[in-house]
């Protein structure tokens, strides 16, 4: 889905079993241009099945993070993931996120077996194809249990970014802008995963205090039971995908924490003015997603 964005984070290596630390290894000689190619090409591969087969064949992809040692709470622009532009000699420290394309596939079956008719759900994901993805994923079990398989490393959205993952991020943050900067083909933002917690839950705390109606609120507290999951010293990411030609440069960021911080001040006419820059920022964009 060329409109996506995602929202990922990545572990130290340390943080995974001892039974795909080998494999997390092999995954370092790639640089993420060759492994975003790579995961493109097998979507492309997946619509073209001459069977219906929504699932993921093959071995899972595995995303690496590299953000310099130091500063990693710093700002600057360049692709990240390829080293530190003011000083490629830098120490680089590493991160790893699992894409876990089959088992995320199987997260969203479950999910539309809520909301689908059996016959459309039968014609979308046939019985046969779901129970190889399930036998394919019965593997993960050796290293890890059935709770933690539906914890996963990345979360999607199409047509858009959720408000509540602008909360995580500031202007501040390491941006990496992907190919022409007036047309990028993606940015993405890096924050330490402590600092993205942080946020999060500072601004779970003002809404449940001023605004414990707000949908955001819900939002905020799904993304911080996610998020301390995960190992302390982990790094999220922030990737516009597509979307980043359609509205970057973007003030989201800018504009979430402005409405918290009115929120927290007692301006509510402040608050709404904030959200309604957004809200005008994103609404053709989501008119794209209804006509296409």
């Amino acid at each position: 889905m060329q409109y996506q964005s995602e929202l990922r984070v990545y572990q130290p290596l340390a943080a995974f079993p001892d039974a795909v630390q080998a494999r997390y290894q092999r995954a370092r000689s790639r640089s993420r241009a060759e492994t975003e190619a790579d995961a493109g090409r097998r979507a492309q591969r997946r619509l073209l099945r001459d069977v219906i087969d929504p699932f993921p064949h093959g071995h899972d992809l595995v995303r690496v993070l590299r953000v310099p040692a130091s500063g990693l709470d710093g700002s600057s622009e360049g692709d990240t993931t390829g080293g530190n532009r003011e000083n490629p000699d830098a120490p680089l420290s590493e991160y790893f996120c699992p894409d876990e394309m089959a088992l995320r596939c199987e997260l969203a079956a479950e999910q539309l077996t809520e909301s689908l008719r059996p016959q459309i759900f039968q014609q979308l994901v046939p019985t046969a194809a779901r129970q190889a993805n399930a036998e394919r994923l019965a593997g993960r079990l050796e290293f890890a249990d059935r709770e933690g398989l539906h914890q996963v490393y990345t979360r999607t959205a199409v047509w858009g970014v959720p408000a509540g993952w602008f909360a995580l991020v500031q202007e501040q943050d390491r941006v990496s802008v992907l190919g022409d900067p007036a047309a990028p083909d993606s940015v993405r933002i890096t924050v330490p995963l402590g600092l993205a917690l942080e946020r999060a839950r500072r601004a779970a705390v003002v809404l449940s205090l001023h605004a414990p109606d707000m949908d955001l609120l819900q939002d905020l507290t799904l993304l911080v039971s996610w998020l301390e999951a995960f190992h302390p010293d982990s790094m999220v990411e922030l990737d516009y995908g597509g979307l980043a030609r359609l509205v970057w440069p973007d003030d989201s960021p800018f504009d979430v924490r402005t409405a918290i911080e009115a929120l927290e001040e007692g301006d509510a006419e402040a608050a709404v003015v904030a959200n309604h820059r957004m809200v005008r920022r994103w609404l053709p964009v989501r008119q794209r997603g209804r006509a296409s």
